[in-house]
């Protein structure tokens, strides 16, 4: 009997799979509903666009191709318009969440100096209670997936990105910008772009090769220069390498220092992203330390070549090729990709142990530490808001480090919750004090004369550094503000 149980469930099971593929393999044949003319409403032609992969044409506003099965939200800010004087809007903006983007990390709710005004729930953010919204802007600022974005009357307005086409090329013909530089800040999505934009240079590179242009290439040292190995420039690197294409990856640091510095303790990888090269890029318990293994491992196992601790500092447009320069050469390649980051080049401490793991210099989830004895480095708000931040459940043992006697940069709002903080003992305050040394589990500090070695389980660095914006003025890309409707 159970044995005859057992059969009818399997056979069951068995019949709703075949019906399911059944109907999928007859609605494939039918015409796709959304490339019919008379799709829209009573009769009339629907908006038609070309997919920015692979060019066929799909329906203005849909969320995937239902050819390529690309997600057009890749392109959301790409394809947007730039922000003119008009197109602002009119009364106050108001905070706009992205779900799908949100990785509940609590920034935004902390900077916002209205409580209340956006909480988290079931671990994202929302807009609780509008009305007490004073358009404080500085939960746009913080938020580091771009999820949250200022709107007025439907109107996006804090999205400030490099101006950018759908192929990711700039207004500099040849240079192109993937990753977070670009707009979007998620692994999977500058991973994608990686290798999308190799896939189009490479179509690009044989197009001329068929015109004749063999000379125009021989003067290049390489067809493409990858700028950053972070996720996008990882993946644009392998891409290159796996089609055969000559191509320069620099990178500012040491290897996978884009990793070493991600801000979070734990970031989201809710699924795996397949590498060129690599295949299945799957980081189980979500670390940055488990996911720099990983890094390292591809580098080692590919044979991908990075010029670690060069620093792209100059392109320049030579004709039919670019002149990249460098504190350690000069370069001529036919192509550019810039996969930078949008945190820039963060300026450091230059003492021994700051390439540990631990040390980052941006703070992202500060709910994820508990427990830990945490140094915070820098004077101005961004420092004292991190330090505030992660004394604000009174777990963990917080000591902020200040080369000076006073925070006359800092804002008097931080100022005043820093003192109530440090009158409170929820963390100490070394005033007149460096950093000499980072060890494993301890830091070296000079304050006043005295040498302190303070137990030490991660350290932020928050010291300042250079925006990518001037880098990317100096070298003639356009920076803009783009419209995105809500």
């Amino acid at each position: 009997m159970e044995t005859l149980l057992a059969a009818l469930i399997a056979a069951g099971i068995t019949l709703f799979f075949v019906r399911g593929y059944l109907r999928k393999l007859t609605n494939s044949q039918k015409p796709h509903p959304q490339l019919t003319p008379s799709a829209g409403s009573g009769g009339a032609p629907v908006a038609l666009r070309p997919c920015p992969r692979c060019a066929r044409s799909i329906v203005r506003g849909t969320a995937f191709c239902p050819h390529c099965g690309a997600a057009m939200a890749m392109w959301q800010a790409r394809s947007a318009a730039v922000q003119t004087g008009s197109s602002a809007g009119n009364g106050k903006p108001k905070p706009v969440i992205n779900a799908s983007l949100c990785i509940g990390c609590g920034s935004c709710v902390h900077a916002c100096p209205e409580a209340g005004t956006l909480e988290l729930v079931s671990g994202k953010s929302m807009l609780a209670h509008p009305e007490r919204c004073i358009s404080h802007a500085k939960c746009a600022e913080v938020c580091p997936t771009n999820a949250l974005t200022l709107a007025v009357g439907g109107i996006l307005q804090t999205v400030r990105v490099p101006y950018v086409r759908e192929n990711f090329e700039t207004n500099l013909p040849g240079v192109f910008i993937v990753g977070e530089l670009g707009g979007m800040g998620l692994i999977k999505t500058a991973i994608n772009e990686g290798k999308l934009v190799m896939d189009h240079l490479r179509e690009r590179l044989a197009q001329e090769q068929a015109r004749g242009a063999a000379e125009a290439a021989s003067l290049a040292s390489a067809d493409v220069a990858i700028v950053g190995a972070g996720p996008a420039g990882l993946s644009a690197s392998l891409t290159a390498h796996q089609y055969g294409l000559r191509y320069l990856t620099f990178e500012q640091g040491e290897i996978a220092a884009t990793i070493r510095q991600y801000p979070r303790q734990k970031f989201l990888m809710a699924e795996p992203i397949e590498l060129p090269l690599y295949g299945t890029l799957y980081v189980g318990d979500g670390t940055k330390e488990a996911l720099l293994a990983v890094w390292e491992t591809i580098l080692a196992n590919t044979g991908v070549q990075v010029r670690t601790n060069e620093r792209v500092e100059q392109i320049i447009r030579n004709g039919t090729h670019f002149q990249l320069t460098t504190a350690k050469g000069s370069y001529r390649t036919r192509y550019v990709v810039l996969a930078m980051g949008k945190r820039g080049a963060p300026r450091q401490l230059g003492v021994p142990g700051e390439g540990l793991a631990k040390v980052s210099y941006r703070l992202i989830e500060a709910e994820t530490y508990q427990n830990e004895n945490l140094l915070v480095v820098g004077g101005g708000d961004s420092a004292l808001e991190a330090a505030l931040a992660l004394s604000r459940l009174g777990t963990n043992q917080v000591t902020l480090s200040y080369r000076g006697d006073s925070f006359q940069r800092a804002r008097e709002r931080n100022r005043n919750s820093l003192e109530a903080a440090e009158k409170e003992g929820r963390m100490s305050v070394l005033r007149k004090s460096e950093v000499v040394e980072i060890g494993k589990d301890s830091v070296a500090l000079r304050c006043e004369g005295r040498e302190l070695d303070l137990p030490n389980h991660y350290t932020f660095v928050l010291i300042g550094g250079e925006s990518p914006e001037e880098f990317l003025r100096k070298n003639g890309i356009e920076i803009v503000e783009k419209v995105l409707s809500t």
